[in-house]
């Protein structure tokens, strides 16, 4: 289906010497045309945050978790509120599965799994105190990290764990994936970026980017 979605991403480029993130939404909305510009929302959540969203692959379904227990599922096309409910307890991270039809939220002791309209469907416990989620979607695999250092993997289509990985590095608050190769990046305290497939227990790539903690992780849509 990626094949079929011919449309370039877009960008923002500001002029030379200006800093993009004094750029704010508003001057955006201005300047695109109407219809990118009717696509703006605004949404005050200032109750349950500081929040987590995730979108669905296509971009159409938003998923927010507020850290005091709060999710809400909703379509932003047609801003139809799916699912809303509160959890009673953290939330840490959340994210889609293959489909806009289910989701996962890593609560305050174990990995929960839930429908479109809110309804639970599994408890995993045997993921225990995750703080990052990214979802694989060509392997069907739940990538998680832990707050014990461990990296976990989950088969949604059996729901499964298939692998789990001590990555001795401590607390886990940053991860993300290689969109083109879903290997997954781990940010550490001590500086260190680690790259992890799931059938190697040890770190195929293991670089020091900075003296100071990793705060966030990113990796260009191209994979390079």
């Amino acid at each position: 289906m990626d094949l079929l979605l011919l449309e370039e991403p877009g960008f923002l480029e500001g002029d030379e010497g200006e800093d993009t993130c004094t750029i704010s939404q508003a001057d955006i909305a201005q300047a695109v045309d109407l219809a990118a510009s009717a696509k703006r929302f605004d949404l005050r959540l200032d109750q349950f945050g500081p929040y987590r969203v995730s979108y669905t692959r296509n971009g159409r379904h938003l998923l927010l978790g507020g850290r005091r227990g709060h999710v809400a599922a909703l379509d932003w096309h047609t801003k139809a509120l799916m699912c809303e409910i509160n959890v009673m307890e953290a939330i840490t991270d959340l994210e889609w599965l293959h489909t806009e039809t289910m989701f996962a939220v890593a609560q305050r002791q174990w990995l929960y799994v839930y429908d479109n309209q809110g309804v639970e469907l599994n408890c995993l416990r045997r993921f225990h105190k995750v703080q990052r989620m990214t979802f694989l979607p060509y392997h069907f695999l739940l990538a998680t990290a832990s707050e014990t250092g461990f990296l976990q993997y989950l088969d949604i289509s059996v729901g499964k764990e298939v692998a789990t990985i001590c990555t001795k590095g401590g607390r886990l608050g940053v991860m993300t994936q290689n969109p083109t190769n879903a290997i997954v990046h781990l940010g550490h305290s001590n500086g260190t970026v680690t790259l992890w497939s799931p059938n190697i227990k040890e770190p195929l790539v293991r670089m020091l980017c900075h003296r100071g903690a990793v705060r966030a992780v990113a990796v260009d849509g191209s994979g390079t």
